[in-house]
């Protein structure tokens, strides 16, 4: 007797509406990295995805929400991948680690993604709407994760070293598009780890990016 195949499980409706939102959201990644925010549109999004125009606005509403969605997508795949970087380095615990592994997660086509929507914002007041907030959100949990890590601290100091150092990747990820050897762009990020060694090693600041304790303390 002839063996039968094992009976495929039937996906379930969220199942399916998982894998949809999910598709369309690579899809819109895909093409903003490629064609850039003007060449995104709701019907090449839709075609890149193999779905109709209607499955898109239903599953996301406007190409605003979707646009913001991919924000937020985004952003939970790069806390994943630094979480991995970790795990499997061992890196993340001192200050001088992170140049390099924001690097490696913001220089995705992901990370350009992001940077078309955020330019886009500035002359789209609907897509500002959805994006401002968000990206308020994005720094929030990235502070807080950074707390976590580091310990507390002034609030406002280090939610300014997050965005030196995050907007110093997200623009040498631009830089590396553009420039005849996008291996140069890795020379400035070592270059930015030299720095914070040497603050560290000048006392300027500790291993985790807090300046010394005043003396008698």
């Amino acid at each position: 007797m002839a063996a039968t195949a094992p009976s495929r499980k039937r996906r379930t409706q969220a199942e399916r509406t998982a894998e949809t939102r999910e598709a369309l959201l690579d899809a819109t990644i895909r093409l903003l990295y490629r064609n850039g925010y003007s060449g995104t549109s709701t019907e090449a999004i839709a075609e890149e995805a193999g779905v109709s125009r209607g499955a898109l606005h239903h599953h996301f509403g406007t190409r605003a929400q979707l646009m913001a969605d991919v924000i937020g997508t985004v952003y939970d795949r790069e806390r994943l991948a630094y979480e991995e970087i970790a795990t499997e380095t061992g890196r993340g615990t001192h200050l001088s680690d992170w140049p390099e592994m924001l690097w490696e997660v913001l220089s995705r086509p992901s990370g350009l993604a992001v940077l078309e929507i955020l330019q886009a914002s500035r002359s789209d007041t609907e897509l500002a709407t959805l994006v401002t907030p968000m990206q308020v959100r994005v720094e929030q949990m990235s502070l807080e994760a950074i707390k976590q890590q580091f310990g507390s601290g002034d609030d406002a100091g280090l939610l300014a070293g997050i965005r030196l150092f995050v907007w110093a990747a997200r623009g040498l990820s631009i830089a590396q598009v553009l420039a005849p050897d996008p291996e140069e762009m890795r020379r400035s990020i070592d270059f930015l780890k030299l720095l914070i060694d040497g603050a560290i090693r000048a006392g300027a600041i500790d291993s985790r990016g807090r300046p010394p304790l005043p003396s008698g303390n």
